[in-house]
């Protein structure tokens, strides 16, 4: 269940806070005060009453500060003061009591306002005192203190806690309709204690043009008795009060029709209109005056204002792990190859036609997608990534499409919006889509076909503007001619094919991205020889570029003093390519002494091989002499163990000395290339 933070400055607004919210949303969410929250990533929305309680340890994401107004039905008293009346603004902060005296202007109150709060030096000594419930806080003196109440949230602020929370504001059309009654219900009460028609008509229009909804009042004969400038606005009227009041609604808007959607029992149910070329939700409250229907307030809510503030919503959704994280300018490679895919990219990013991305595995399809989104005209919208190949498919219908209250045992009361709805006015990856299951497959044929999801146990269609990237990286045709691809669902997939060739196939694009992967996984580039780069490039990438950067981050993981030798090749290395096996023990050897004393002796020991002659630790110390590597005759048996223990060389009998093993004839080679790459290596860096 959603989780709102109510921070208010005393106990009372927030018990207001708590009510309203929890009437509105109909026990939907749970609602915290600051006692019972210290963890504030818990929670998804933080509700301050005053912009003054904002604390830097509040996620400024999640962070509302809400919008207030006066309650309606408490002003039949203020009403009554007469022009003029000098009043004490009563309110704990400087800044609340001025947002009071802002709406109280608003209304039209022909009055003078002045602000108090606690703390306050110097104010104007009046004898009448507006308070919000705190006679604590009024100051002495005061004879007439006028209670308006707490100040309950702005109904502006409960539509965007229903978008924020994304819960169905089918309510707001319920709270709508009580603020109505609320003005009706007070307009009553006003002409019970005013005679004067139009001090009473000045006052209800002031209350009427503060509200954001069209309002229409008509009395029992459907004649017009009072229009807000809103309800003008949005039916596109542009006649005078005179030229509408008293006038029947089907003489000034013909095209309306107004009586058949009353007469439809619209006061249970919303009902959507076009009129104008504006689509409008119609609400409609009957007058009832002594059990009689004296007339029918309609409001009028303009669908597209309602479809601006959600996208505006969506577009802060976005911040939670909704939007693409990569561009075109993260794809690396300038090959002809690269080159012509950035080309088609830049020309598949106009239009809104489903992209299929094909291409093996670890060749960056994910990286496209988030490409060809960013460059397209929905970059503002949300981007959500499916992967059928990590979805199970007992969860993969409620997932895409959602699910209805009820429908599940545990699932999240009020129903879940699937992806395919959170990807509205975006982009959805559907990625490894040849993993998807049959019966799934039917069911992203008909979305795709009618843009409509519906809920698992919903009954109600759901329109989705969403664009389609698909890939994969099986061949389709051929599980189409199988039968584990259904055929249809393939050509609606298939409209934008997007291949992608392998790493083999742009080889040149190899040392760029070595490059771009050393940057981002070592903190200072490495030196790298020309010999390691060409076994690198060499090298088949059967995992594609996914491989090259883990063996990037191997590589510089095992390398010794910032240098990357034929040593710091990872195991595929070591069994496959061009070059001769480097087998894992030299690794060993270069730890436990210079590498270029284990290849004297071994040298040696082939030598004295090819001569015929058996050969010791003395005549193995004077042939390293002689080749410049000084080893004493300790060093020297030290050595020979440890090639003995490897089964490089074997102990001779009865004097006859050691001598060199298969294994140890084929290791020289491997040697020599060793200490020469490093011996080149080690020259550059002296340069």
């Amino acid at each position: 269940m959603p989780k709102i933070l109510a921070v208010t400055k005393d106990n009372r607004t927030y018990k207001l806070f708590f009510n309203q919210i929890s009437a509105f949303f109909n026990g939907k969410v749970t609602i915290l005060s600051s006692e019972q929250c210290q963890d504030y990533e818990n929670v998804d929305i933080i509700l301050l009453s005053n912009k003054e309680l904002q604390d830097d340890q509040y996620p400024e994401e999640k962070v509302l500060i809400a919008r207030r107004t006066i309650n309606i039905a408490r002003l039949e008293e203020l009403i009554s003061l007469p022009a003029g009346t000098e009043c004490l603004v009563v309110n704990n902060l400087a800044s609340t009591a001025s947002e009071t005296i802002e709406i109280l202007e608003n209304f039209g109150f022909e009055l003078k306002f002045y602000p108090y709060y606690p703390g306050i030096k110097t104010y104007q000594k009046v004898e009448v005192a507006i308070i919000p419930e705190a006679l604590e806080m009024v100051p002495k003196g005061i004879k007439r203190m006028i209670d308006i109440g707490l100040r309950p949230l702005d109904f502006s602020t409960l539509i965007e806690l229903s978008l924020k929370l994304n819960i169905n504001i089918d309510r707001a059309n319920i709270q709508s309709a009580r603020y109505i009654q609320e003005i009706i219900k007070l307009s009553r009460n006003l002409s019970h204690s005013f005679k004067e028609v139009a001090h009473l008509n000045h006052q209800l229009d002031a209350i009427l043009n503060t509200v954001h909804d069209g309002i229409l009042a008509t009395d029992a004969e459907k004649k017009i008795i009072k229009i807000n400038r809103s309800a003008k606005s949005m039916l596109g009227m542009h006649h005078s009060e005179n030229e509408i009041i008293g006038k029947k609604v089907s003489e000034i808007l013909p095209k309306l029709k107004l009586d058949s959607y009353i007469n439809d029992d619209l006061s249970q149910k919303n009902h959507v209109i076009s009129f104008n070329e504006r689509k409008l939700i119609i609400n409609n409250s009957s007058i009832v005056v002594d059990q009689k229907n004296s007339g029918d307030v309609t409001a009028f809510q303009d669908v597209t204002r309602i479809q601006a503030l959600e996208q505006e919503i969506r577009k802060k959704i976005q911040k939670k792990g909704f939007s693409s994280r990569y561009s075109i300018s993260d794809i690396i490679g300038k090959s002809q190859r690269m080159k012509d895919i950035l080309h088609i990219i830049n020309k598949l990013a106009k239009t809104d036609r489903t992209v299929l991305i094909l291409g093996e595995n670890g060749t960056g399809k994910e990286l496209f997608a988030h490409s060809i989104h960013q460059l397209s005209s929905r970059r503002n919208g949300p981007f959500i990534p499916v992967n059928f190949a990590g979805l199970p498919e007992s969860l993969a219908e409620s997932e895409l499409f959602g699910y209805e209250e009820g429908t599940f045992t545990g699932g999240v009361k009020g129903g879940k919006q699937g992806l395919f709805e959170l990807a509205h006015n975006g982009t959805i990856f559907l990625d490894e889509i040849g993993d998807a299951p049959k019966n799934l497959q039917t069911l992203l044929l008909r979305v795709l076909q009618e843009k409509q999801v519906m809920r698992v146990g919903g009954r109600s269609i759901i329109p989705v503007n969403v664009r389609v990237i698909a890939a994969t990286n099986k061949d389709l045709k051929k599980m189409v001619e199988e039968g584990s691809f259904r055929e249809d669902l393939y050509y609606r997939l298939f409209v934008l094919p997007l291949r992608i060739p392998p790493l083999r196939d742009r080889k040149e694009d190899i040392p760029e991205l070595i490059t771009h992967f050393f940057e981002e996984f070592c903190p200072t580039i490495p030196a790298i020889s020309d010999d390691v780069l060409n076994e690198l490039v060499n090298y088949n990438w059967p995992g594609n570029v996914r491989e090259l950067a883990s063996v990037v981050q191997y590589m510089i993981t095992v390398m010794e003093n910032n240098v990357i030798t034929f040593l710091d090749l990872p195991e595929q290395f070591h069994r496959t390519g061009p070059t001769v096996i480097i087998d894992d023990t030299l690794l060993q050897l270069n730890k436990e002494g210079d590498l270029v004393d284990f290849h004297t002796i071994l040298c040696s020991l082939l030598e004295a091989m090819q001569e015929r002659k058996s050969i010791g630790r003395g005549k193995i110390v004077s042939y390293a002499k002689e080749k410049g590597v000084l080893l004493t005759d300790q060093q020297v048996r030290r050595r020979m163990e440890t090639l003995r223990d490897r089964g490089f060389i074997q102990s001779g009998t009865k004097g006859q000395g050691s001598k060199l093993t298969q294994m140890g004839m084929s290791i020289i080679q491997q040697m020599e290339r060793i200490i020469n790459e490093n011996e080149k290596v080690m020259k550059r860096l002296s340069e």
